[in-house]
């Protein structure tokens, strides 16, 4: 693979890349210094090692190592203030007997499977995560898209299980919720 070849992934990637860069680390300059690093890095690896068949997996797979990096770097250094964020989502979502509200519940979800395979499901599931609190946005993406355990997650980010669990449950529900409304009930395709 030449420089043109890693030049077009830049291209194509390089915006998607930074808006998952940024979900985790700020300032803005962090975030870009992370995907130049994940681009530099894919230059030198596709270099010694030659073509790559999904350029979003490689490059993607790269930065999550660059950011999950620059994460434990981060949080080593400096104190975890836990913020309460006050969010009655449960309240809205659930009745007093924790039954899904009337039109609050997630409508069922047809073959799940062929709609990973679109891009475009990608780009929502991009926007729901990108709406999610700042905390449980973290939470859930350090677990579920950079692949860290619950007790590195825990430790990166100075929080107890009770609260990763609490940010997971929030982002779940919340990105169900988002999901069944901008892609599974048609809004948004």
């Amino acid at each position: 693979m030449g420089a043109e070849e890693l030049a077009r992934w830049a291209h194509e990637w390089r915006t998607p890349m930074l808006r998952f860069a940024q979900l985790h680390l700020q300032p803005r300059d962090e975030a870009e210094d992370a995907v130049q690093e994940a681009l530099l890095a894919a230059l030198h690896a596709l270099a010694d090692r030659g073509e790559q068949q999904d350029p979003r997996r490689y490059l993607f797979g790269i930065l999550k190592h660059k950011v999950t990096d620059r994460l434990r770097q981060k949080y080593r250094q400096q104190a975890w203030v836990s913020l309460d964020e006050g969010d009655d989502l449960d309240a809205v979502l659930f009745d007093q007997r924790d039954h899904w509200v009337g039109s609050a519940a997630p409508a069922a979800w047809r073959t799940p499977e062929a709609q990973l395979e679109n891009d475009q499901f990608f780009a929502v599931v991009d926007l729901c995560i990108e709406a999610l609190p700042p905390k449980p946005a973290r939470v859930f993406s350090m677990k579920e898209l950079l692949d860290c355990e619950a007790d590195e997650v825990c430790a990166v980010l100075r929080i107890s299980k009770a609260d990763y669990w609490q940010c997971m449950s929030r982002a779940r529900k919340q990105l169900q919720l988002c999901l069944t409304q901008r892609w599974f009930e048609g809004v948004a395709r």
